[in-house]
């Protein structure tokens, strides 16, 4: 189940609905307090690091992505029926959320990579999963190497990766996300490749 959706890529076509959804940005306080939009900007997605309680999909959502970093917040895309997708990051209730998204696929020799890019205030997250070939000599095996997360792009600044540590994280869902986003022909960044071992 971890390498379905990636094992997908390969067979599955380049279809995707036409929905794009607005970008809504919404941040909880430490009391649970919504910050009004007008506060919303790059400063929130500076302290995407920082301690703080966030969450994953809730009952009723489509789990497009999912998994657990290693300060224990979450990285999740869901859907709602409605076809609202949204990024979350944060431990129990989001304390960044991003509705919107862009989906694109590649298939690599040996694997491929999905992303799903979403924007704010000009920072760019973008969810990941990759699978790519460590071993090309001769007898193989292909030796896969496997990295889910997300990357925070900002003008003039190194990207952060933040990689999932998670057991059993569900990497992207390539059915569910070309159900509800508009799917691009190229990926959004080629930084991901930070995340290979």
């Amino acid at each position: 189940m971890r390498y379905l959706g990636l094992a997908a890529l390969s067979t599955l076509a380049a279809c995707s609905a036409e929905q794009q959804n607005e970008v809504v940005v919404e941040t909880r306080s430490e009391e649970g307090q919504t910050a009004p939009p007008s506060a919303v900007g790059p400063s929130v997605a500076a302290e995407l690091p920082a301690p703080a309680r966030g969450g994953g999909c809730k009952a009723g959502e489509e789990t497009i992505f999912s998994c657990k970093t290693a300060s224990a917040k979450r990285i999740a895309v869901c859907a709602d029926p409605g076809g609202t997708v949204e990024y979350r990051y944060g431990a129990s209730e989001p304390e960044l959320a991003v509705a919107g998204g862009r989906f694109a696929s590649v298939p690599y020799s040996g694997g491929g990579e999905a992303q799903i890019a979403f924007e704010n205030a000009g920072t760019r997250y973008v969810v990941f999963s990759r699978i790519v070939r460590t071993n090309f000599g001769a007898g193989e095996p292909n030796n896969p190497a496997i990295s889910d997360g997300v990357m925070v792009l900002r003008p003039k600044e190194v990207p952060l990766v933040v990689e999932c540590d998670d057991a059993e994280p569900v990497p992207v869902q390539y059915d569910i996300a070309e159900r509800y986003m508009k799917q691009e022909n190229e990926l959004f960044t080629d930084e991901t490749q930070r995340a290979d071992p």
